[in-house]
């Protein structure tokens, strides 16, 4: 296959490792415990868990359209792999491409928040723009066949006398507002887009910066963060 990265973590005396084979098109992750194998699986998902029938616990991976892995996470269940909560995580190997990106995120953590937020936008964005594009786009006209569809008789039913009730007529004022110019509707189309992804990015950096917080106190107090059996959910 293509590039080989490793991951590390020893947590109640046991040593978990995971081995990630990333190829062209699916990337194959071993996870094993004290140099036992624990389970393996082939996969081509961006997200997806290591838990074999039998094993205490689950192995959550986490990765990028490309690059090596974002985040390996050793949790208590499959359950609770699955919904990415809680879970330890383990170290990327010293002088890999993923030892590299985390030190790197821990030396800019305001560019790197910065730089996902511009990805959650234009995820959002731009889909909804290109729509709208291919919306003014003057598409030819198809001659569909003309298909005539058989009548249903349907049965006449009885008429309600509805009670017939007059209102009385308010007498609004009448205000001639000034025609807007042409662009306005323009800039209003485009508004709509950015807004939604300006908002939808917003929840996102607030997300992020609580489980970075929370991430932070974990690493200070790693006796309290096993007690309560959790640690952060960043994505």
């Amino acid at each position: 296959m293509g590039d080989t990265e490793r991951w590390h973590l020893v947590r109640d005396g046991d040593e978990h490792a995971v081995v990630v084979e990333r190829g062209a098109l699916v990337r194959e992750a071993v996870w094993s415990r004290d140099g036992v194998e624990v389970g393996r699986k082939k996969t081509s998902d961006e997200t997806f868990v290591v838990a074999p029938k039998g094993a205490d616990g689950a192995v959550r991976l986490k990765f990028g359209v490309t690059g090596p892995a974002r985040r390996v996470t050793l949790h208590d269940s499959e359950t609770e792999a699955h919904a990415g909560l809680g879970g330890t995580d383990l170290e990327p190997e010293a002088g890999s491409k993923a030892a590299a990106r985390a030190e790197w995120i821990g030396a800019h953590p305001h560019l790197h928040t910065a730089r996902q937020t511009a990805i959650a936008a234009a995820g959002v964005g731009v889909p909804v723009l290109v729509v709208w594009l291919l919306t003014l786009v003057p598409w030819p006209s198809i001659p569909w066949p003309d298909v005539d569809l058989p009548s249903i008789p349907w049965p006449d039913l009885p008429s309600i006398p509805w009670p017939d009730i007059r209102l009385p007529a308010i007498p609004w004022p009448d205000i001639d507002l000034p025609d807007l110019p042409p662009w306005v509707d323009t800039v209003r189309k485009f508004a709509i887009p950015v807004l939604i992804a300006f908002f939808i990015a917003r929840g996102e950096v607030k997300r992020r910066r609580k489980a970075e917080e929370k991430r932070e106190l974990d690493l200070e107090s790693p006796g309290d963060s096993r007690a309560s059996g959790s640690t952060d959910s960043r994505s």
